[in-house]
């Protein structure tokens, strides 16, 4: 849920409408967001994880670099994703 809606927040600038979902296809997307926290809590969901923190690195760069390093060394993937905010931060 969270990546399609990351990428449609992305392409749009902007949290999609209903309609906008609906229109892509994914409009049981919506009725998923009401069930799993409610809509106001996945706004803020991903329009934190789709703007950079303080070293410029997104969600998406933390994310990416956590499966590289899973995909490296295995691991615990809460693990990864911490050395990957920790690499990422660092640079």
């Amino acid at each position: 849920m969270e990546a399609e809606l990351l990428s449609i927040t992305a392409e749009l600038g902007r949290f999609p409408k209903r309609a906008e979902l609906t229109a892509r296809g994914v409009g049981g997307l919506w009725n998923a967001m009401q069930r799993n926290g409610g809509i106001d809590a996945w706004r803020a969901r991903v329009i934190v994880a789709s703007e950079p923190d303080v070293a410029g690195a997104t969600h998406d760069d933390i994310a990416r670099r956590a499966y590289f390093l899973s995909q490296e060394r295995g691991g615990d993937p809460m693990d990864n994703w911490l050395a990957a905010e920790q690499e990422l931060r660092a640079a």
